[in-house]
């Protein structure tokens, strides 16, 4: 993976590669991939009501800017295919990626990913852009959600530390 940062308009801007395994006894035609922090996107989405269940009025109140959210400019294989993908409004913190063809047990497929991550303010939950100019970053990337069950595990962030990622490896640079 490799980030730029700009500290001015609070952005990550992500060239990424997943080396995706299929590691189960299922042909997948799909993967989905946790998007956590588009969770900050709107006021509609799962975080925005638990933070309203908690009244909590900050994340309502907060101007747009002071929001994050990740922007997807491209998704491709290892042939330079693209990928379709979608992101629901119900669930806006999954992204799940449409196969060109089924990825039976044992193969592998590399995926190729262009984003723009648009930090949150650290006011919300500790994490985030901080007002000396910084940044505390925490599950601000796409990572594939585990698969088990013949399904693959969706949690939404809801600010409680139950990702479900699959096993990563990561490099890095920044």
């Amino acid at each position: 993976m490799e980030v730029a940062v700009n500290f001015e308009l609070k952005t990550l801007n992500v060239k990424q590669d997943i080396t995706f395994y299929n590691t189960s006894n299922d042909s997948l035609d799909l993967i989905v991939l946790n998007d956590w922090n588009n969770a900050y996107s709107t006021k509609k989405t799962p975080l925005a009501k638990r933070f309203s269940d908690e009244f909590y009025k900050g994340f309502h109140l907060a101007r747009e800017e002071e929001r994050g959210n990740t922007t997807i400019l491209n998704v491709s294989d290892d042939e330079n295919a693209s990928i379709q993908w979608e992101r629901t409004e119900q669930n806006p913190d999954f992204i799940t990626l449409k196969l060109n063809q089924k990825l039976l047990p044992n193969e592998k497929i590399e995926l190729h990913l262009n984003y723009v991550v648009k930090i949150s303010s650290d006011k919300f939950t500790r994490y985030g852009y901080t007002t000396n100019g910084g940044m505390i970053l925490k599950n601000w990337f796409l990572i594939p959600a585990r698969f088990e069950n013949h399904d693959f595990v969706k949690y939404s962030n809801l600010n409680i530390d139950d990702i479900a990622n699959a096993v990563t490896d990561y490099d890095l640079q920044i």
